[in-house]
């Protein structure tokens, strides 16, 4: 494997990349992205793919990062079944 420098343009090119990577790496229980709504893999996150691609590089990890709508998904499902909170037993 031979070592490769690059650019300041291609390391920006690779920046915005991975930033829009992280926006559009969640989808929700439809299928769909969260950022754009479109049906996984949005145009976005393929574009983003093929940009590491095209430099023969891998996205960074980020642990952690998909735990971060937890607390949507958990609030979207309370609000989307609120009747039941409304059962006539005291609830603990």
């Amino acid at each position: 494997m031979t070592a490769t420098s690059l650019t300041t343009i291609e390391l920006d090119e690779l920046r915005q990349a991975q930033t829009e990577l992280e926006r559009h790496l969640l989808s929700g229980p439809n299928g769909r992205c969260f950022t754009c709504g479109q049906f996984e893999p949005c145009y976005a996150r393929t574009r983003a793919a093929a940009t590491f691609r095209r430099y023969g590089r891998l996205p960074k990890r980020r642990p952690g990062l998909t735990l971060r709508h937890l607390n949507e998904w958990a609030s979207a499902a309370s609000d989307r079944f609120a009747f039941f909170r409304s059962t006539p037993w005291p609830r603990t």
